[in-house]
This record gives structure tokens, sequence and C-alpha cells, in this order.
């Protein structure tokens, strides 16, 4: 989404600040711990969270083994010492048990099947989120490549109520505030989630997939 501050399409880079209020971005650099905390700031202020994950899952539904191979085998690797981000983002999944949250997981096939990990580590992780989707605060679905959809999966985002919506980079992430940005984000998950599977039928695709690993 294009964000114009000053009017020369920098996107205020130039340092004026009048774009600030439309994007945050997060760098990349920051430490993987703070990243974490900041994280479970935004989880534990929302009551309604809508995460879409087009490539694989997010944080607060991955296995230990999943999590530790994301952070030190690929390109969101942590520099450094791993165990403090690994703890504070096993921390964050407390937040799951919290009874007045709502969690909407909205998971392409490609993000549950994408080969990251060896086979068991893989498996764990699926039976993994057949048992989230029995909680009673979570509405997991998936979204098979067998179904059509007129909209492309660009990149992982989450909506926190309808306040704030933050996207995922390689880099690091892009804090949205604006209302429209938040609504428009908000509609591209309910599209999605019409045309997902859920409950039984979402547990029942998990299960295949697990089996033919």
């Amino acid at each position: 989404m294009a964000v114009s501050g000053c009017g020369c399409g920098c996107g205020c880079g130039c340092g004026c600040g009048c774009g600030q209020k439309y994007r945050e971005q997060i760098s990349g650099r920051r430490r993987a711990a703070d990243v974490q905390h900041d994280l479970a700031v935004q989880e534990r202020a929302a009551t309604r969270l809508r995460y879409f994950l087009p490539a694989i899952p997010t944080g607060p539904i991955q296995t230990p083994e999943y999590m530790r191979h994301v952070m030190m085998r690929t390109s969101a690797s942590v520099v450094g010492d791993v165990e403090q981000p690994l703890t504070r983002k096993l921390e964050r999944q407390a937040v799951l048990d919290a009874p007045d949250k709502r969690f909407e997981f909205l998971l392409t096939e490609s993000a549950i099947r994408w080969q990251l990990c060896d086979t068991a580590v893989m498996a764990r992780q699926i039976e993994h989120l057949v048992s989230l989707s029995h909680h009673p605060n979570v509405d997991l679905r998936v979204l098979p490549l067998s179904v059509r959809v007129s909209e492309a999966p660009f990149n992982t985002f989450t909506v926190y109520d309808a306040t704030m919506t933050t996207l995922e980079v390689f880099t690091g992430r892009v804090v949205l505030r604006e209302a429209k940005d938040v609504q428009h984000y908000g509609r591209l998950f309910d599209y999605f989630a019409e045309h997902a599977c859920a409950d039984d039928a979402a547990r029942e695709l998990l299960g295949d997939w697990v089996a033919g690993l």
C-alpha cells in the first residue's frame, strides 16, 4: 500500500515526519527479544486478533521445534544467542488461554505444507494446529490450493481489533494505524476466511496432510 507523506513519493524518508501517522516501519535489526516484547504487548492489548498466514504459522501457534528452526536456519534467524528471544516467543503463547480474547488464524495450504523442517517436526506442527483448533476462543481455518480465490495472498498480516494492522516483510514489520488501512485488511481477511475450511473440515484436511508427509 503506497504511502505518500511530503508529496515526493519517498514515504517521508526526508525526515519531515508528515507521513508518520500513516506508517511505521519496524526494522529487522532490532533485538529479537525486544521485538517479541512489543508483539506480546500488542497481543495483550487487543481482544480480537486476526492472523492471515500465507507463508508459515505465526509464533503463537508454532511448536518449540518448529520455532527453533525458523529462528536459527532461515533468513529470519536471530543473530547471537537464540535462547532469550525463543523463551520470549514461547511465553507469548500463554495469551491463547485468555478467555476474553478471540483469535482467528487463517493459514494457506502452502503455509502448512511448505517443507521447512524435517518430517517429524512438520508432523508435530500440523498436529499442534489440530489441537489448537479445539480451543473455545480460537477459530483456525485453512485455505486449500484446490479452492479458486480471486485475490492474491501477497503477505502475512495481523489485524488487532479495528485499531492497527501489521504487515510482515523479510526485513521487519510495517505498522498501519489509519482507519482506512485497517479496514482494508479486515475486509481482506474476511474475504479469505469465506473461502477457507473451518472446524471439522479443516481438521480433516490437516489430518490428510500429516498422513501425506
